[in-house]
């Protein structure tokens, strides 16, 4: 064998080791990359105001899953035989319980120990029928009034509850998700502080609504709602209580009328109309659409936006 000769064979011979341990190297990071991919969380969120608290103490550390879809209306919402499926994977199940999630009682008692109803912890306000007395079925609604995400400081309770969970089941991140549940907290401290301009009103006016989906917020800030329905947004009003909106409407000099962002707006358009005052949303922010988060609309913008809404119509 020539020197030349000898020198290429030892060329070739280097490139193939190389080549070998790049491909090492590649396949040793895929694997890496796909361990930390399994090792995540698996969990689902019911729907948005609790998918966007997780999302914001757990940032990518967890595979979150939204359950009812963007868009969509909670209260009428069916569960999928494909996402009961998908749903024996989670590692945990965030609902709000009180019987908001009625397709929650489909699922199977195999998923009972990774389920945490967050509204069953957070001090619920007992339900109490509105001002105006249509009778609704008594097992149409549960015990308690389940909109507790309108309240900042219940909200927070909420994203604690949420913290706590993840970081039993996940101790490794536990770190990330302690700082980001601070920072959660400081905001729904500051959202809380915003809303307290809400009893500093003199002589508020009541609000009217198209359901009955704002004790919350009343409670906390001395707001006095009155709704057409009561609990769910699909409930039809009697002719007995649109009346004694109408009348409450002129009498009171009522501004404006709300309706929520996923219900039917026709009758309160009508009252609008016949009062001649305007009509408005109100958002329960239960079904925010994926054009709404894309443009980086949260729970927190949509309640400042509630916010000014709520300043004008009481003044």
């Amino acid at each position: 064998m020539t020197k030349k000769t000898g020198l290429i064979s030892l060329f070739l011979i280097m490139m193939v080791v190389l080549s070998a341990c790049s491909s090492s190297v590649s396949s040793s990071d895929t694997n890496s990359t796909n361990d930390a991919e399994d090792s995540k969380l698996t969990v689902y969120a019911s729907f948005y105001p609790i998918y966007d608290f997780t999302n914001k103490i757990a940032e990518d550390f967890i595979d979150l899953n939204l359950i009812v879809p963007a868009g969509a209306e909670p209260h009428s919402f069916e569960l999928s035989a494909k996402t009961m499926a998908e749903l024996e994977n989670a590692d945990l199940i965030l609902l709000n319980g009180l019987d908001f999630e009625p397709w929650a009682d489909s699922l199977p008692e195999s998923l009972s120990s990774k389920i945490i109803s967050l509204g069953e912890e957070v001090n619920p306000l007992p339900y109490v029928e509105h001002s105006h007395g249509e009778e609704e079925d008594e097992d149409s609604h549960s015990e308690y009034d389940p909109h507790i995400w309108l309240d900042p400081l219940r909200a927070s309770q909420m994203s604690e509850i949420i913290y706590e969970n993840l970081s039993k089941l996940d101790s490794t991140n536990k770190a990330v998700y302690e700082t980001n549940l601070k920072n959660l907290k400081d905001e729904f401290i500051t959202l809380d502080s915003e809303y307290k301009q809400l009893e500093a009103i003199q002589n508020k006016k009541e609000i009217v609504v198209s359901h009955n989906a704002f004790s919350y917020l009343g409670e906390r800030y001395g707001l006095e709602f009155h709704s057409l329905s009561g609990i769910s947004p699909e409930s039809e009003p009697s002719l007995k209580v649109l009346s004694e909106i109408t009348d409450l409407v002129n009498k009171e000099g009522i501004r404006v009328l709300f309706f929520e962002e996923l219900a039917n707006d026709k009758i309160i358009n009508t009252i609008a109309d016949e009062t001649g005052v305007e009509s408005d949303i109100l958002y329960t922010i239960e079904g925010m659409t994926d054009d709404e988060i894309n443009a980086g609309e949260d729970y927190f913008s949509k309640m400042r936006l509630n916010l000014s809404k709520l300043k004008l119509a009481a003044e």
